[in-house]
């Protein structure tokens, strides 16, 4: 029965110191993730080309201006020049936690049609915005993997005749030497 009194009389004056403290403002509760003190959103690339790739950082700040962990953002393609600009999931929607540094990214992907992409993130009672601009890639090769054709070009490239001469030539002296073969024989 003493020990039960004396731990009754123990948890009784923790009690109380405890109370007094938070009376005291030296001790309180604090949420988890803090409260959003400001949300920043930026593209790795602000410009990128049809069916290239932006990486979407956001940056979650408490109050203070710390970085806050475990804060979930939300990505949303709010505008776009086509219909298949996507984040990485495949979705015009998609979450991300941030890590220790306050940070949270997401892959966009730009899609096939020319313009602005507008991106909002969303983070407690913060919203923030980026545009990307993309443009029509150029150079290299179109699907088909022909050469480009330029102003008064006839279809086929250069690279592509100087193959077929040294095809040609390579069946011609392959024929040469069968014929001469067949002539001793």
């Amino acid at each position: 029965m003493r020990k039960l009194a004396a731990g009754l009389a123990e948890l009784v004056v923790i009690g109380i110191l405890v109370a007094g403290a938070i009376l005291a403002g030296q001790a309180h509760a604090q949420t988890y993730p803090p409260p959003v003190g400001s949300l920043s959103v930026e593209a790795s690339s602000a410009t990128t080309t049809t069916g290239g790739t932006s990486d979407i950082t956001a940056t979650v700040l408490d109050e203070s201006g710390n970085p806050v962990e475990g804060a979930e953002v939300t990505f949303r393609i709010v505008s776009q020049p086509g219909d298949d600009a996507s984040f990485a999931d495949g979705g015009l929607e998609t979450t991300g936690l941030t890590d220790a540094s306050g940070i949270a990214t997401v892959v966009l992907n730009a899609g096939s049609e020319p313009g602005s992409i507008i991106i909002e993130t969303v983070s407690g009672a913060k919203t923030s915005q980026v545009t990307v601009t993309v443009e029509e890639a150029a150079g290299g090769l179109p699907p088909t993997g022909a050469s480009p054709r330029s102003g008064g070009d006839s279809g086929v490239a250069t690279w592509q005749i100087a193959l077929m001469a040294v095809g040609a030539v390579a069946l011609a002296g392959g024929a040469v030497i069968i014929a001469r073969r067949n002539k001793r024989a």
